[in-house]
């Protein structure tokens, strides 16, 4: 990237602060933000003497007084001076970003056309962190989270750094491909380290209530949303994409929260957006569920007055943005999942979320997790996520043939032959014991080889008493013993079961 007119920029700069500066000084008892516009004046006087660190812990001294937009400029103007051409053109964004239309024609123009000819490589970050927390990125000042939007970064390694009251919390490096747009979520650890998570960013699912609304109101609050998730460098969810998801789930899907939420994890959603227009009451009510935190991260609501024209405008545009900024600032802690044996699937608050090891940030409270492993028992367990806190669950999972009674002993299989040993067995003895039935029913009968008159005596009778039941006994032996075979239970093998520790 051109460098940009450094000497105009000095000039420029020194002038802000300076001049700010010296009105400070003719007040009397000066308030923090001119102490703040006083540091600001000195960060000034060392860039020009080429002495870059302690510029920065001048403006590190007047950001913790007044956030001042003047601080960002002067750190682009440090980080323009040391050759960091990403980091000073992120700085510049954020003063004109702050400053609005209040930023002058010259000092715009200058830095929109450094950033339009900035070339290197570079990355779109969301940084979410502790609200308040001083973040400081390869150990250089950037600011107090929440920014006012994504962070530009060069798209190589990074170390990040955030200050919470007096604790300083740094993260492992980081590294980041070009053009990449994602989210990166920091939480102080153990130990002075951060746990940091990053992740893509997606689309939000936007739903507008209720159906029957009239398009031109309709349309009005899809573009006050759409326009906020552009700041963001996000996008809402395209028709197509969402009517090829409904197409596959029943007729009512989007009525239905939890469909809702599966609908957008499927499709790889950040959030889901409900906005709801009360026309009753004057009202325009909000909600974000957000996707990864597993839980309604902020709902707000506005009113609208006849919910007509410029004033739905200005309260679609207010709501948003307060939206928005209540869902980044929601307190989170991270949950990290391991399993012996590891590869289970995680099922958090009855929604598919990954395998182990698994790490994730998450809203605050109860979830419910679940752990499935072929092979093994479901492993259930409820945990308490806090605010900036990491909770491990360590599982041990159970093979799923232990007795759910004891869990002392496995259910062996029994082998093949018995079944066909046995089903021989029970099958001779119902046909051994049916001949002996049948003799039995014979016996005292007439044998004679001719049919003798009516009334006339018979010479032979049947005698068949004995083997008839010889052949009955036999045959309920063999079809008792058949039964036996199969029912006899199979030996079983001992299974050892652990607790799963919640650390």
């Amino acid at each position: 990237m051109p460098k940009f007119p450094y000497a105009a920029a000095c000039v420029l700069a020194g002038s802000l602060c300076l001049g700010t500066s010296s009105m400070a000084n003719a007040q009397v008892g000066a308030d923090p933000r001119s102490r703040a516009r006083e540091l600001c004046a000195q960060a000034a006087q060392a860039l020009s003497a080429k002495d870059e660190a302690q510029a920065e812990k001048l403006l590190e001294q007047a950001l913790r007084l007044a956030p001042l937009p003047e601080v960002a400029l002067q750190l682009g103007r440090a980080a323009e001076q040391a050759g960091r051409a990403v980091a000073a053109a992120d700085h510049y964004r954020r003063y004109l970003d702050a400053m609005g239309e209040a930023a002058d024609e010259p000092t715009r123009s200058r830095i929109l056309a450094g950033q339009q000819a900035l070339r290197e490589p570079q990355a779109e970050v969301e940084i979410l962190g502790p609200s308040g927390s001083l973040l400081f990125v390869d150990n250089h000042l950037v600011g107090y989270l929440p920014l006012g939007g994504p962070m530009l970064l060069s798209a190589t390694s990074h170390r990040f750094r955030i200050m919470v009251k007096q604790s300083r919390f740094e993260s492992d490096p980081l590294e980041l491909t070009p053009s990449m747009r994602a989210q990166l979520h920091l939480t102080p650890g153990t130990s002075g380290t951060a746990v940091a998570i990053l992740s893509l960013s997606s689309e939000w699912l936007l739903l507008i209530e209720p159906t029957a609304l009239e398009p031109a109101q309709r349309t009005l609050i899809e573009q006050n949303v759409a326009a906020l998730a552009k700041r963001e460098r996000a996008s809402l969810l395209s028709p197509q994409r969402l009517q090829r998801a409904l197409s596959k789930r029943p007729a009512k899907c989007l009525d239905d929260p939890s469909c809702q939420q599966s609908v957008a994890r499927e499709l790889s959603s950040r959030a889901v957006v409900r906005i709801r227009l009360d026309q009753a009451s004057g009202k325009l009510l909000a909600e974000w569920f957000d996707v990864d935190g597993g839980g309604v991260a902020a709902s707000r609501e506005r009113s609208c007055g006849s919910c007509r024209d410029s004033q739905l405008q200005q309260a679609a545009a207010a709501l948003g943005t307060e939206l928005l900024r209540e869902a980044q600032s929601h307190p989170r802690g991270v949950l990290e999942v391991t399993s012996s044996p590891a590869g289970a699937q995680v099922e958090i608050d009855g929604t598919q979320r990954g395998v182990t090891p698994y790490q994730r940030a998450l809203l605050v409270g109860q979830h419910q997790v679940k752990l499935m492993l072929e092979g093994y028992s479901d492993y259930q367990q409820s945990v308490s996520v806090e605010s900036g806190q990491s909770q491990t669950l360590a599982a041990t999972l159970i093979q799923a043939a232990a007795s759910e009674s004891s869990a002392q002993a496995l259910t062996a299989k029994r082998p093949l032959w018995r079944y066909l040993v046995g089903g021989g067995l029970v099958a001779s003895g119902v046909l051994i014991s049916g001949f002996g039935i049948s003799a039995i029913s014979q016996h005292g009968g007439c044998a004679d080889a001719a049919e003798t008159p009516p009334g006339a005596p018979c010479n032979f009778l049947y005698d068949t008493r004995a083997l008839g039941g010889g052949l009955l006994g036999v045959g309920l032996g063999l079809a008792i013993g058949g039964a036996l075979t199969i029912a006899w239970p199979a030996k079983a093998t001992p299974a050892r079961t652990q607790s799963a520790p919640l650390r």
